[in-house]
């Protein structure tokens, strides 16, 4: 591409892109130039200008960029989310043996009503073994879907892509770094994860995407692989469509639907040795409301979502003593915000009948027998604890009166941009109001406003103290107030 028409694209860009413009008025002004005579200069090169219209930074700030951060929180799509739920497995997968689809030599593997295709020319690159279709396989997806959002979040041209080098990936799956300098068999399964997301195919027979059933003849793998010759460097994603449609739609804030994930349950090696407790953990992120108390749902369906195995799913006393498990494990776990405080038991979706107290997961209910519940279950009109419902209570989050050393952070960005701009509130004052809506908000929240605020073409700092900010804490305060009162609502109609 020649230098005019390299040049000619950030033009356009300059008249369509707001924060785009804004990035270039305030460049130019810094240094006393036009505008057009700055954009000539960063369409000079080919890579001066990719790099701004990709990162949104000039090239003597692209040397400053730094790693970007840790996500607190993952989002993944409510499509993708459903997709993961069909495809992988808790079991072995039977060998079909080889076939010829569409002229490729392949071998297929089944597990109910889905099959596993991958070309005999690729699986070498997976040892020759079937492709690993369970809970590691999950964690694999979610995790690159945290570093796509991750690298490409703050980038004004967003793609569906992300690269790594393996031992951070391995790091990111929660292996310390001694096991990481041991490596060995360890980055073969890791290997294994990643092939398996790159050269696995699917045949399902019933799948819902936007809430239409579909015959799904060939689910394309989740992405492109790119694998680098010299293991020093680093590997590199792209997703194939249409998951990077789906993930495009999480990065511009467009997807009408998505769940939120701890990326600690990717870290957590101890559900991925035991996936009953990694799958319930998706069962409770799935089913989060603005109410800290989940909708009830059947005892018995919970499990079967879990894909537990049929010789436990078939004795209601393995079942407790699995549903026991995870609670307790949920409950004592990822602190300091444990994933779960109390359960109630009802005996049918409208709870007609229930536990007249939410059992609260203490020192207590780790002593009780299946027998007690079993009783308890018997008391509200029903023979087996399968038939129950039970919904699942979060712990009220402690407001903190301090802000830790990121909010402070934030804090200063606010205050420098208000400077000049805000005359008639004291600093004490602006700093004092600041510092409770980032308490009130949270981190991610007040950041997310006021970038939007900040990068708008004609940014008003005034409007965002005395009605942007207030508006949002009006309305989170009403949502809260909502959900206590119907918290408060089911405690009175249950009791």
């Amino acid at each position: 591409m020649k230098k005019e028409e390299r040049q000619a694209i950030i033009a356009f860009y300059y008249t369509q892109n707001k924060e785009i413009a804004k990035k270039i008025n305030n460049e130019a002004k810094k240094n006393s130039i036009d505008p057009f005579l700055l954009i000539d200069n960063i369409g000079e090169t080919r890579e001066s200008a990719l790099n701004f219209l990709k990162y949104g930074m000039f090239p003597h700030e692209l040397k400053l960029k730094k790693q970007p951060k840790r996500l607190k929180k993952i989002y993944t799509h409510a499509e993708i989310e459903n997709l993961i739920h069909d495809l992988y497995k808790t079991k072995r997968i039977t060998s079909m043996g080889k076939d010829t689809i569409e002229g490729d030599n392949v071998e297929i593997w089944i597990d109910r009503d889905v099959q596993y295709i991958v070309k005999v020319d690729d699986l070498p690159k997976l040892e020759n073994r079937p492709p690993k279709v369970y809970v590691s396989q999950i964690k694999n997806i979610y995790l690159l879907m945290a570093l796509t959002q991750e690298q490409q979040l703050m980038n004004f041209t967003k793609e569906a892509k992300c690269r790594f080098k393996l031992s951070y990936y391995a790091k990111r799956r929660g292996y310390t770094d001694e096991q990481i300098r041991k490596g060995g068999k360890l980055f073969e399964e890791l290997k294994r994860d990643l092939f398996t997301g790159a050269y696995t195919t699917y045949r399902i027979d019933k799948v819902i995407i936007e809430g239409k059933e579909y015959t799904a003849h060939g689910i394309p793998n989740f992405y492109i692989l790119f694998e680098p010759k010299d293991r020093k460097n680093e590997w590199g994603i792209q997703w194939n469509k249409p998951y990077d449609i789906w993930l495009l739609q999480i990065l511009n804030k467009e997807a009408r639907q998505y769940f939120i994930k701890n990326p600690k349950a990717i870290e957590d090696l101890y559900t991925s040795d035991r996936p009953y407790l990694f799958l319930f953990y998706m069962q409770l992120s799935k089913r989060k409301q603005n109410n800290l108390f989940t909708k009830p749902l059947k005892i018995g369906n919970l499990l079967k979502d879990m894909k537990l195995p049929d010789k436990i799913l078939s004795r209601p006393k393995e079942c407790f003593k699995v549903l026991k498990e995870c609670l307790i494990y949920y409950s004592e776990n990822y602190k300091p915000t444990p994933e779960l405080e109390s359960f109630k038991i009802y005996n049918d979706y409208r709870k007609t009948e229930t536990l007249k107290i939410p059992i609260s997961i203490s020192e207590a209910f780790k002593k009780y027998e299946y027998g007690d519940f079993k009783d308890l279950i018997k008391n509200m009109g029903l023979k087996d604890l399968r038939e129950a419902y039970i919904s699942f209570k979060r712990p009220y989050k402690k407001i903190k009166k301090t802000l830790n050393e990121e909010e402070r952070a934030l804090l200063a960005r606010v205050l420098k941009w208000f400077k000049g701009q805000i005359t008639k509130i004291p600093y004490r004052d602006q700093e004092s109001l600041i510092t409770k809506y980032i308490l009130k908000l949270g981190y991610d929240d007040f950041k997310e406003i006021f970038e939007i605020e900040a990068n708008k073409y004609s940014p008003n700092a005034v409007e965002f103290l005395t009605k942007v900010l207030p508006n949002k804490n009006r309305a989170k305060s009403e949502a809260e107030n909502k959900a206590q009162i119907a918290e408060m609502a089911n405690e009175l109609f249950n009791s």
